[in-house]
């Protein structure tokens, strides 16, 4: 089963939002018979803010990344505030269940809460805040644990996973937190190590990576300023780039130790880790799409999207970038990848996807998404391949007015204990179709980068931000 998450709703009666990351959250699902037929079914998930807003016809006062038009009264922002986010409209992660042999499914957006989902109805089980000790008891009235991320990663060779929490200090004289957690369930985690940054730069931060011993965040000179925020009730308004003064941050934590090592790198600014390895000289390699500021994020603003010559004029493009960190030298090397000749767009990507078999080991292909592939209009979307072992695979899916999203590769499945290729498998991607419009599910070969098969759907698929295939899911 195919499940993708995405911002659906804009307004509710006369208020709408204005930032392309505060839709409410809707969920699309593809099953796949094994007869050749394919069953399509989608539904908003029920969260407090959703529900709340539609009973008032009206959008309710809650956090979100932007703000509203008509703006919300001073009275209304306090009532945010105090509400906190819910719009988990980001991603769905699957972790492993006591109860079920399935595991549990969660719907994530970039705060440390989440919604339990059902899989098989998409129907929205109930709200969750997990708990994490020295998270709890006297600290609970120091700190609040808000942001996370929503990409959380495995951790090689066991059935958990690792993401991040960042609890702020609403307390005078005491420092932000920034905590590793290991997940062993839905609920079930333990902190691995903490660390505290200044009142002033509590960073923003999307993604990370994991090797097989380590866990490395980038924090990007993207802060979140807590008064801006108590101000405006704005993620947006809170968060303030410092590119120009401050460089990036760098933590490799040693999983089994929990010792921290801080490296740094010029400033950058970026959302999407593609991956990671260790080296056998103890260097590890780090991959991600990364952009010379936070414009990219910051001006996704429903006005500019709507608007034909606002939109043309964004710059969307990443910079593929590797980055090595030697251990023994404690230095980091920076190096952008070349362009391709044939397909410049291939190192301009984000919402990169990989095959997942390949995760925290030495790979050779990434797969991303392209806006303004011809650097002209915003509406051109193209999805890319990039070789980077120099294997000349490099490729490119492009067909004008069709509107594709963001990829997951399926891998074929080994044969007689056969080693298949890295990229031998399908990329399975929701696209409109604007000539027609409407939405159908591509199934593209990921060596080749040519469409296999299609499905039409009988409605629109929205763009989504991001989804998994959960193999087995009845």
């Amino acid at each position: 089963m195919r499940i993708r998450n995405g911002p659906a709703q804009f307004e509710v009666g006369n208020r709408s939002f204005t930032h392309m990351f505060d839709g409410f959250g809707k969920l699309y699902s593809w099953r796949f018979q094994g007869n050749g037929s394919v069953y399509f079914s989608t539904k908003f998930i029920k969260s407090e803010f959703y529900k709340k807003s539609i009973s008032l016809s009206d959008i309710s006062p809650y956090v979100m990344f932007g703000s509203t038009q008509p703006r919300f009264n001073p009275v209304q922002t306090l009532l945010a505030l105090w509400r906190n986010m819910d719009n988990m409209n980001v991603n769905i992660y699957r972790f492993p269940s006591e109860k079920s042999h399935r595991g549990d499914f969660v719907s994530l957006t970039d705060v440390w809460d989440n919604y339990e989902i059902d899989p098989s109805s998409l129907g929205t089980i109930g709200y969750q805040h997990p708990t994490v000790p020295s998270t709890g008891g006297i600290n609970s009235f120091i700190f609040r644990n808000i942001m996370s991320t929503p990409h959380p990663l495995p951790e090689y060779g066991t059935s958990n996973h690792f993401t991040f929490l960042l609890s702020l200090a609403v307390v005078p004289g005491f420092n932000h937190r920034i905590s590793l957690i290991r997940i062993k369930s839905m609920m079930d985690r333990e902190v691995v190590t903490q660390w505290t940054v200044n009142q002033h730069e509590a960073p923003y931060m999307h993604s990370f990576s994991v090797t097989p011993n380590y866990v490395i965040l980038f924090s990007a000179p993207l802060f979140f300023n807590f008064h801006a925020f108590l101000v405006s009730g704005s993620v947006l308004k809170g968060l303030q780039w410092h590119g120009s003064e401050e460089n990036m941050t760098i933590h490799v934590i040693d999983i089994k130790s929990g010792i921290i090592r801080t490296f740094t790198a010029p400033p950058v600014f970026y959302m999407h880790h593609i991956n990671a390895f260790e080296t056998w000289t103890n260097e590890i390699i780090i991959d991600l799409p990364t952009y010379r500021d936070a414009s990219v994020i910051l001006n996704l603003k429903t006005e500019t999207l709507l608007n034909r010559r606002k939109r043309n004029k964004l710059n969307p493009h990443s910079v593929l970038t590797r980055y090595g960190i030697n251990l023994n030298k404690t230095q980091v090397s920076v190096k952008p990848f070349p362009e391709s000749v044939k397909y410049p767009c291939v190192t301009k990507f984000d919402m990169p996807i990989i095959n997942e078999n390949y995760r925290s080991r030495n790979y050779c292909y990434v797969y991303g998404f392209v806006p303004k592939w011809d650097d002209k209009q915003y509406s051109q979307f193209a999805l890319v391949k990039k070789d980077l072992c120099g294997n000349g695979k490099d490729r490119m899916w492009f067909y004008p007015n069709h509107y594709p999203a963001e990829m997951w590769f399926i891998p074929f499945p080994a044969v007689n204990s056969t080693n298949l290729d890295e990229d031998a498998g399908y990329l399975l991607v929701p696209v409109l179709d604007g000539q027609k419009n409407v939405s159908y599910l591509a199934i593209i070969d990921a060596v080749s980068m040519k469409t296999s098969f299609t499905a039409y759907l009988p409605t629109r698929v929205p763009e989504t931000f991001h989804g998994r295939f959960f193999p087995g899911i009845e």
